[in-house]
């Protein structure tokens, strides 16, 4: 399992697996976002899979699902920002490879931090936004 930090807040990891869960328990998350459609890998788990182990560990799990770079919308947005606000942290967002919930993540910031912080934070976790600036602004 692969997790790059964020920040305190939240990291954010590629796929994660049902075996995968004890341990983010015991590397003290709180909160699962999942970011990744289901069926989108026929071999990973389905949402309700991960969330009905990751209840037994006390994690709670949210569910935005983004079906590809281009398709995030104001509305996923909004529910990342409410998610943000509301969820026990720290949080592990999770996609694919976690660039999905890395852009979700960064436009969800917009008016909290400047680009240039959104973008280093990012880019400190191994995923390079760089061309969302503009959308940051």
């Amino acid at each position: 399992m692969k997790i790059a930090k964020l920040n305190d807040q939240i990291s954010v990891a590629y796929q994660i697996e049902i075996a995968d869960i004890k341990q983010i328990k015991e590397l003290g998350f709180s909160s699962i976002i999942s970011n990744r459609p289901d069926g989108e890998i026929e071999e990973m788990p389905d949402f309700d899979e991960i969330e009905e182990v990751a209840n037994k560990e006390n994690i709670k799990c949210y569910y935005i699902p983004v079906a590809g770079r281009n398709a995030i919308g104001e509305k996923m947005i909004a529910k990342t920002k409410t998610v943000l606000k509301s969820a026990k942290e720290p949080i592990l967002a999770y996609c694919q490879t976690g660039t999905r919930c890395t852009i979700l993540w960064a436009l969800a910031q917009k008016g909290k931090m400047s680009a240039d912080e959104i973008i280093n934070a990012a880019l400190r976790a191994g995923y390079d936004i760089a061309y969302l600036k503009d959308q940051l602004i």
